[in-house]
């Protein structure tokens, strides 16, 4: 991604979190739902193996800074799922994938790229979908469109070799708003979806290949099949 996109990225992005937390603070619906802003929770890295998509930051940060509205905007200097800060289901479940016991290329999870389709923190999804709805009536934003612009901008430039998306709903966002005629399903099961994101160019138009998109299915933090994990993203490396 360019300089100059990323700084334009994180202006919009600051402007929407100045204008929610000022209404937080007269607000009740908006102070119920709104936990904060965290864009990056990973170094940002040109043309990674990995990028992992999740949908939108929970309440964590905001927990554990005694409930003070988060503002983060700078990618983070160590990727969360090899932060020794960290202790979470799903670290421990991509420490094993790409552990000694798995591939055993925690170097790829050290310098993957991890973001979401959405940066507004709340508590859960059901929230998320519940500020969008203030965010449109009150902030005459168009949420879904605005994060799907943003996604889709950070993945073709960052251009992984593979995008991991982070449950069915990530993949579905992808999907719906940020990639609807390039996405092609090639293969899906209960335990996992593979496609592929065809000719995505570059914020310069220049066309930079296809990317591998993977979605693995989870039964909360744990994943239904590590197994298919680990062979399936062994597949692309």
């Amino acid at each position: 991604m360019t300089h100059s996109n990323l700084i334009n990225l994180h202006t919009e992005a600051a402007k929407i979190d100045s204008q929610l937390t000022k209404l937080s603070q007269t607000d009740e619906e908006i102070h119920a739902l709104y936990r904060g802003i965290q864009v990056w929770f990973s170094p940002l890295v040109k043309n990674p193996k990995i990028m992992f998509l999740g949908i939108n930051p929970g309440a964590g940060f905001y927990n554990h800074n005694n409930h003070q509205l988060v503002h983060s905007l700078t990618p983070l200097e160590i990727n969360e799922y090899v932060d020794p800060n960290q202790d979470y289901d799903l670290k421990w479940e991509w420490q094993y994938v790409f552990g000694p016991k798995g591939l055993n290329r925690l170097d790829l999870l050290e310098k993957s790229v991890k973001t979401n389709f959405c940066y507004l923190a709340t508590d859960d999804e059901k929230a998320m979908k519940k500020l969008f709805t203030q965010i449109r009536g009150k902030l005459g934003i168009a949420p879904y469109e605005v994060f799907g612009n943003w996604t889709r901008q950070w993945v073709s430039d960052i251009h992984p070799k593979i995008l991991i998306c982070e449950g069915s709903g990530a993949l579905g966002y992808l999907k719906n708003w940020s990639f609807k005629d390039e996405y092609v399903c090639e293969c899906q099961t209960d335990s996992m979806e593979k496609g592929v994101l065809k000719n995505i160019k570059n914020c310069d138009g220049d066309v930079c290949g296809d990317i591998t998109v993977l979605r693995f299915g989870r039964n909360r933090s744990k994943f239904k099949n590590i197994e298919t994990v680990k062979d399936e993203i062994g597949k692309y490396l």
